[in-house]
């Protein structure tokens, strides 16, 4: 079955980022089992974010004033949240993020490639790492279709 960029537009909510091992290791929950997180498909952009669900206050009084965090409390916050944005285009049954923007900087200007399940409202995106160590983990990240808002 063909995908087309429009079967992904909208917006989606996570249900699910779990990494699992092709070994006898028990699956890891990066962001919790309750991770939260909201993937957009609109006009041939894209925008990613992931986050922990219990993620600790900076302890600043706003978002402006977010520098003078502390070094732990920053590094806190690096470590329980992910995004990225930038355009996308699909290729058979894979979609590729091409990054712009990226809370990871080495992430800005490369591809992310992931191989999409489309069954109604639930979207599956799943890749493929291997460690220097020869250890191969599936990661897979399962959203639901946002209800229509307005």
């Amino acid at each position: 079955v063909s995908l087309a960029a429009s079967d992904l537009a909208g917006a989606w909510d996570l249900e699910e980022f779990v990494i699992r091992f092709q070994s006898d290791r028990e699956p890891v929950f990066p962001f919790g089992k309750d991770a939260h997180g909201q993937l957009l498909y609109a006009g041939g952009r894209m925008s990613a974010v992931l986050s922990r669900a219990d993620r600790a206050p900076l302890g600043v009084a706003s978002l402006e004033t977010a520098g003078l965090a502390t070094v732990d409390a920053k590094a806190a916050a690096f470590s329980s949240y992910l995004s990225y944005t930038g355009s996308y285009r699909v290729e058979g049954t894979q979609v590729v993020h091409e990054v712009a923007l990226s809370l990871v900087p080495e992430s800005c200007g490369t591809n992310h490639v992931r191989t999409v399940s489309l069954d109604g409202e639930r979207l599956v995106l799943s890749y493929q790492v291997t460690s220097s160590s020869g250890v191969v983990r599936d990661h897979v990240l399962t959203w639901r279709r946002s209800p229509a808002h307005g």
